[in-house]
């Protein structure tokens, strides 16, 4: 390894890995057809583990330079994508809730998704940290 991670990056892989396991683990069905939310869970958790490795690494070559901003921005466009589906839900109109309660489940749903899905946001943000400098010295 050419840097060592430290605990807390040892830290964020293993509660990572194991909400990851838990997820895909709710997600086992038999169900036909092409899985399309469960790629997007793999992405979702995927491309965040890579943007987090990367983090502990020097990234000096401008080819790995950009080839980390494209993962971060993959991984950044799942969470907006995986954020606005917890806010939008999965009920029809007719099947929905009062607006009282809809609108306290709909924090409540965004709350636990946070919560469930800490390891991918604090992935993303440390990736955007250590994007900064490397986007300000490209341009």
């Amino acid at each position: 390894m050419l840097t060592q991670i430290e605990w807390w990056g040892g830290l964020i892989f293993v509660v990572g890995a194991l909400t990851y396991r838990m997820v895909m683990g709710a997600l086992e069905t038999e169900d036909e057809g092409i899985p399309w939310y469960r790629l997007q869970m793999h992405a979702f958790y995927l491309l965040p583990a890579v943007v987090l490795a990367g983090y502990f690494y020097p990234l000096e070559r401008t080819a790995l330079q950009y080839a980390y901003l494209a993962v971060l921005g993959a991984s950044l466009v799942m969470v907006l994508v995986m954020l606005a589906q917890e806010l939008t839900g999965d009920t029809s109109e007719d099947e929905a809730p009062p607006a009282e309660a809809e609108a306290s489940d709909g924090w409540a749903s965004v709350l636990g998704a946070v919560v469930l899905y800490s390891p991918v946001l604090v992935a993303c943000g440390l990736g955007c940290a250590k994007a900064w400098p490397m986007v300000q010295g490209l341009v």
